[in-house]
């Protein structure tokens, strides 16, 4: 017994600052978000953007990544941006956030807005600048204080962000939690088959999805019979 303390003041943090896990309910927060804009490359600013405000009406995809002006997120939300209608046609909203400030008045070189203004061109600016992500159409969130990151266990020792995405049903749970090194970054090829697989187990009760199932696939009934035939179908 006189360990107990102990014990518990050590578990105290990880339980803190744990990731969601799947069939949990994703954590809700309020934060600064840039919306796009038609009219306005760089985007909007709103003040008290909700997660919940979301949860109903779509699935969402929750992508957090380090910081603004880097070297692997540019490549990656260059990428969900090219295929963003996919996502949108999966029926997702997806939301991006990192530590950096929404807007262009508060940092005029490395805010969402100020990124979103540069150009996502390998060929345009010299070849020591930053390239940009352009006017994207998905939504960015800003977390300065490390508040949402901190709710989903995902802030790292310099106080920045994993790279880590979170995939959440219309009912508001979380799906899939994957959480890496931020020197890897995420195909997006398989970010999209993830999220079609999401929707395919909440469409078609009863079914789920095996090991290499692809958009367009059958699903699998999960008992031995249906093993069986997801095998003879592979040759095996």
């Amino acid at each position: 017994m006189k360990y107990a303390p102990l014990f518990f003041a050590a578990l105290m943090p990880v339980i803190a600052s744990a990731v969601p896990l799947p069939e949990t309910m994703a954590p809700d927060f309020e934060t600064t978000a840039v919306l796009p804009d038609k009219d306005k490359p760089e985007g909007r600013i709103v003040d008290d953007f909700k997660l919940s405000s979301l949860l109903g009406k779509s699935r969402v995809l929750l992508i957090s990544y380090p910081k603004n002006c880097t070297f692997i997120c540019p490549t990656e939300l260059i990428a969900i941006k090219n295929k963003l209608d996919q996502f949108h046609e999966l029926g997702y909203e997806v939301l991006v956030l990192s530590t950096d400030e929404a807007d262009m008045t508060k940092d005029k070189e490395a805010s969402h807005q100020a990124w979103r203004l540069k150009p996502d061109k390998s060929g345009e600016g010299s070849a020591d600048t930053p390239i940009g992500i352009g006017s994207a159409d998905f939504i960015m969130l800003s977390d300065p204080k490390g508040k949402i990151l901190k709710q989903y266990g995902i802030e790292n020792e310099d106080g920045m962000a994993f790279r880590a995405t979170f995939y959440i049903g219309i009912d508001g749970k979380v799906r899939i939690s994957d959480v890496q090194s931020n020197s890897i970054g995420r195909d997006v090829d398989e970010i999209l088959r993830k999220a079609a697989a999401l929707k395919f187990v909440e469409e078609n009760e009863g079914l789920v999805t095996p090991e290499g199932w692809q958009p367009g696939d059958s699903g699998m009934k999960p008992d031995h019979q249906g093993v069986r035939k997801q095998l003879k179908n592979k040759g095996q």
